[in-house]
């Protein structure tokens, strides 16, 4: 059975529980202090392991209390520094690790805490996703409670007033934004990450740094773009570097100036870039669409190569567990189609 709880995860009664950890050696707030306090023993281990190299990402690391409960702490690497964001692949691979350790040690119950959802800055309803799938296999014999972020740790909205102008770049992403939501779509971080991705791939020097994202390609740096627009020309409640089912809103006054100024300040090749976009994502404008073109044009970039389907999968496979269940193999065709008429990958 799995449940959901927002609670102090130290409170729970389990024969195992589970601790996000970084592999500098330092529980140095939060729940992990708590951890450190409380099992000062599972502290000094998991210390050592960090100094002999017993831990990793993907790697979990575990140490008996002697307690029945709970009996185990799973000691769980959900980065590297502990300064520093996690990553989706990090926690996908380390849920991996835990999805082995418990077919062998059959416990009854588990607590797991929003793994990388803090400090790591991950969106805790991908990571939420993720543990569920893996955990499906056990449910029927296991007690599996999932700790929720407790809203004391969740964002506000931003009550300050920022002062924006407008860029060309800032003009094309917003003008594209504002067409997407004329096809009657939702506009969220991961949309505007596509928008934007696609309209660097045309040729438009964003400046953006895209790596293999748990949606696909995906900057963090387009953050400081959306948040000096933030409270003038957009709308959000909150952005933390990696949330993509965060909603945005175009601010409907500003339309007009954003319209009037795409026509008077951009070139005809920005133009013609901003259309390409628009065109390319025609009919994949759902948010899985959207992730099968960036995701597919992400892999034949790096190949080099428009690979057939059955090679693409094997990409994405290496990718994350939640694509290979997604894509198949007549979807890629379809991108594969879509793309080689903008792209030449060799």
């Amino acid at each position: 059975m799995i449940t959901f709880e927002k609670k102090n995860i130290l409170s729970v009664k389990a024969e195992a529980l589970v601790n996000s950890v970084n592999l500098k050696g330092i529980m140095g707030k939060g729940v992990a202090l708590a951890f450190k306090e409380t099992f000062p023993e599972n502290y000094k281990l998991y210390k050592r392991a960090c100094e002999e190299g017993n831990i990793d990402i993907g790697k979990i690391f575990v140490t008996e209390t002697n307690e029945f409960f709970p009996k185990y702490i799973i000691n769980f690497p959900t980065k590297n520094h502990w300064r520093f964001p996690s990553q989706y692949k990090w926690i996908e691979a380390g849920l991996k690790s835990l999805a082995e350790w418990l077919r062998e040690h059959k416990v009854a119950s588990i607590a797991i805490p929003p793994l990388g959802s803090g400090s790591g800055k991950l969106d805790w309803h991908c990571v939420k996703q993720m543990i569920v799938e893996v955990m499906d296999e056990f449910k029927e014999n296991m007690e599996i409670i999932i700790i929720e972020p407790s809203e004391q740790f969740e964002e506000k909205p931003s009550t300050v007033k920022t002062s924006s102008h407008l860029t060309p770049a800032r003009a094309m992403m917003l003008y594209i934004m504002n067409k997407y939501l004329v096809m009657g779509y939702e506009i969220n971080f991961l949309v505007v990450q596509k928008i934007t991705y696609f309209l660097q791939r045309l040729g438009e020097p964003l400046q953006l740094r895209f790596e293999k994202g748990f949606y696909g390609p995906f900057a963090y740096n387009l953050k400081p773009v959306l948040k000096a627009l933030r409270n003038d020309y957009i709308f959000y409640k909150s952005l933390d570097d990696s949330k993509p089912s965060i909603p945005l809103r175009i601010n409907s006054s500003k339309i007009s100036e954003v319209e009037d100024y795409f026509e008077k300040n951009l070139t005809d090749e920005q133009k013609e870039r901003v259309n390409s976009v628009l065109a390319l994502i025609r009919d994949f404008e759902t948010p899985f669409g959207l992730e099968l073109l960036g995701t597919i044009d992400y892999i034949f970039l790096q190949k080099k190569s428009i690979l057939a389907a059955e090679d693409a999968l094997s990409e994405i496979k290496n990718w994350t567990d939640r694509k290979k269940k997604m894509f198949k193999t007549y979807h890629i065709d379809v991108a594969r189609e879509r793309l080689t008429q903008y792209f030449n990958y060799n």
